[in-house]
């Protein structure tokens, strides 16, 4: 009897061993909602690209309102429970999406801290019979993923963090006004669980930029002085800034990570430019002219300095800023406002189409 021939058996490449680097491919071509569904295929696709970050792609803008007072409009009156919602718009597409949730109360009041890569540091002051404390959590808008964090018995002023919480390296910043005379320094680390505080003399005001570069946080207060924190050596040291912003009755100054260097973007009309641009260098000041072909995104809470790619070449040395429509200035909640672009370096403002946001918003 003649043996059947047997056919040598194909082996089919499965799906979930794609290499890395043409996951990281199709993920950057895929618009928000793609990208969930993306991470939802198999366990391999979403370790693979976890912690993935479009390289020179510019940041999201996310924006939201969460204030006390329209949080009864958003109360479901059968179940009690509450709905939040956030709008993520990619500026290289101009596409905006909705994400929504339910059963989300820890939003309720909650203050911007923070943002990068992806996530955002929100705190939210609570009064015990303890005292005034101030309770932290961490918001993913594209995974809607929440971590919260233990509370601090202080009534914290400003926070930031070194990385991704979910990074063992996580270290968050927080600063305090204990006494009229007296400044609190706090860091927590998620993966320990524990707060470490320092206390120094003197209280500066109120923080308008706070950033982490390098083994140091540096801290922008409205007056005329910049705090530093070290790490390592838990030094607290202050610097003034130079005298042009020192003698101005008022101005936003924004606190940048400019490779490694600290550079202070303050938007000071001088010279017919519309921002005053500072590096920190040997622990002093020095002006500079351009943002050495990099883009500023600006809003009113926090601001990054992204390098300039294919898509974004005619925004070289620029800075985009979301400023609210001239109605929209009473704050009221059913106001909103349209992003617009102030060039750093030049007179003429443009509307881009970036659709219609409420007041709070964040680069990510």
């Amino acid at each position: 009897m003649d043996k059947k021939l047997e056919e040598p058996k194909i082996e089919r490449p499965l799906w979930s061993t794609l290499p890395v680097d043409m996951l990281i491919s199709i993920l950057e071509r895929l618009r928000y909602e793609d990208r969930i569904r993306f991470h939802a295929v198999c366990k391999g696709w979403r370790s693979d690209t976890y912690g993935f970050k479009r390289e020179n792609k510019l940041p999201w803008l996310m924006t939201w309102n969460w204030e006390d007072c329209l949080f009864a409009s958003l109360r479901n009156q059968a179940d009690g429970s509450i709905t939040t919602w956030c709008n993520l718009y990619d500026p290289i597409r101009k596409q905006k999406t909705i994400v929504e949730r339910t059963q989300a109360a820890i939003f309720v009041g909650s203050e911007f801290c923070d943002a990068k890569d992806g996530w955002v540091l929100f705190s939210k002051r609570e009064v015990l019979n303890t005292g005034k404390t101030t309770s932290f959590f961490f918001y993913n808008p594209f995974t809607t993923r929440i971590i919260k964090l233990s509370r601090s018995y202080l009534k914290v002023t400003a926070a930031s963090f070194t990385t991704t919480p979910d990074s063992p390296d996580c270290l968050i910043f927080t600063y305090s006004k204990f006494s009229r005379t007296t400044t609190s320094l706090g860091t927590y680390s998620p993966r320990r669980k524990t707060w470490k505080r320092i206390y120094f003399a003197g209280y500066h005001g109120r923080i308008q930029s706070l950033i982490y570069i390098e083994g140091v946080f540096y801290c922008a207060f409205a007056r005329n002085v910049m705090g530093s924190f070290n790490l390592v050596t838990k030094e607290w040291k202050t610097y003034r800034y130079p005298m042009r912003i020192c003698s101005a009755s008022y101005t936003d100054k924004y606190l940048l990570d400019f490779d490694g260097m600290l550079l202070l973007a303050s938007d000071l009309y001088h010279n017919g430019h519309r921002w005053s641009l500072y590096l920190f260098d040997d622990f002093n000041w020095r002006e500079t002219e351009n943002l050495d072909n990099g883009l500023l995104l600006a809003s009113f809470i926090n601001a990054v300095l992204v390098p300039v790619s294919e898509e974004t070449s005619d925004l070289r040395n620029e800075v985009l800023w979301p400023v609210p429509c001239v109605a929209a200035l009473g704050w009221s909640v059913s106001v909103s406002c349209r992003i617009l672009a102030v060039l750093a370096f030049g007179s003429r403002l443009c509307c881009l189409s970036f659709g219609v946001f409420p007041l709070l918003s964040s680069w990510l």
